[in-house]
């Protein structure tokens, strides 16, 4: 199974509970057909790596997500959150093109909560002539066939600001404990 189809499982499991038969519906409407011994497999498999977790609630089993597992858009959009509104844009664009090596799609700007971006002098549309093949080797997400991609042509990228954040993810991913000094106040420095 495609990491699509966990990522579509995740999403609808997102804040809710649901038992099989919910999510085999769920699934449904997201045009995956599967049989509903295959879905108890595929979340039996995810519950045993530790992604969902499994209430018996007789007769049914109710599945649930794991709170704590972001993936790369979640991370950065919590941390854009504290740029500058009038840079979020250009350091989104320049963030997602330099970590995936390719454009960024109008769907991940969406996952980021920017708003529909309006090329500016800091940010075009990409004019690459292969953005269909890359398209189709996104298999994570679902990108539309229309959805434009866009780049960053800013003489001075944003970088003092992409790298606050990526300092901040790995904060919060790395345990450097024993690695850093504590910091001290100024009654305790002076």
């Amino acid at each position: 199974m495609s990491d699509r189809f966990y990522s579509t499982i995740t999403e609808i499991l997102k804040g809710q509970q649901l038992s099989i038969s919910g999510i085999s519906r769920e699934l449904t409407k997201h045009g995956y057909d599967y049989h509903r011994l295959i879905i108890t497999g595929y979340l039996r498999a995810l519950e045993d790596v530790g992604h969902v977790k499994r209430e018996d609630v007789p007769p049914s089993k109710i599945y649930t997500t794991l709170q704590g597992k972001k993936d790369i858009y979640e991370l950065i959009s919590d941390k854009l959150e504290d740029v500058d509104r009038e840079k979020r844009l250009q350091v989104a664009v320049y963030l997602l093109t330099n970590l995936l090596g390719r454009p960024c799609f109008k769907q991940e700007l969406k996952m980021l909560a920017i708003p529909i971006p309006i090329p500016d002098s800091d940010v075009r549309r990409s004019k690459s002539e292969s953005l269909d093949q890359i398209r189709s080797d996104i298999t994570k997400i679902k990108i539309p066939h229309s959805d434009p991609a866009y780049e960053l042509v800013k003489n001075e990228p944003p970088i003092q600001e992409a790298i606050e954040i990526l300092i901040e993810m790995l904060r919060e991913r790395v345990n450097l404990e024993g690695l850093k000094v504590a910091q001290k106040t100024l009654e305790e420095v002076g």
